[in-house]
């Protein structure tokens, strides 16, 4: 019976550990972007600069406050919030227009709102992040390089 036990224990062992290994989400923060009400255009947020306050987390949301212009400039790195330095974890992004006082006006729609993203590194940049808030009418081409130059 001794037995028995034993190895009715080893297999949820074996189970638990397998669930936690490969079926288990690694959660990061989630990431929100305030962007001024009305922007269309490209957006871009650039890591490590030097000098440039780092991004802060509230309630579990990564907030990326967007400037007039586009740009997003921190100190933080671009894993700062992500489950382990190579892997960002399964996490949400929402985007919102916001008023001057950063009130949310309005979600912007993924499929309508945000016609493209992409991650890119030059030299002049470094890493950064970008895409681009307004439909596919809006953009000059499916995806300009708006920050390479």
């Amino acid at each position: 019976m001794k037995k028995v036990g034993y190895t009715f224990l080893g297999l949820i062992l074996l189970a638990g550990i397998i669930y936690f290994l490969f079926f288990h989400e690694h959660r990061g923060n989630d990431t929100v972007y305030l962007i001024p009400n009305g922007y269309k255009g490209c957006v871009g947020v650039f890591y490590n600069v030097e000098g440039k306050p780092p991004l802060k987390v509230q309630n579990e949301q990564i907030i990326h406050k967007i400037s007039n212009n586009g740009r997003l400039e921190t100190s933080s790195s671009e894993s700062f919030g992500w489950y382990s330095p190579v892997d960002s974890g399964w996490h949400n992004s929402e985007y919102y227009y916001v008023d001057n006082h950063d009130k949310k006006v309005k979600k912007l729609d993924w499929e309508k709102d945000i016609n493209w993203e992409m991650t890119a590194e030059d030299e002049r940049n470094g890493n950064y992040y970008t895409f681009f808030v307004g439909g596919k009418d809006d953009a000059n081409t499916p995806q300009p390089e708006c920050f390479s130059q």
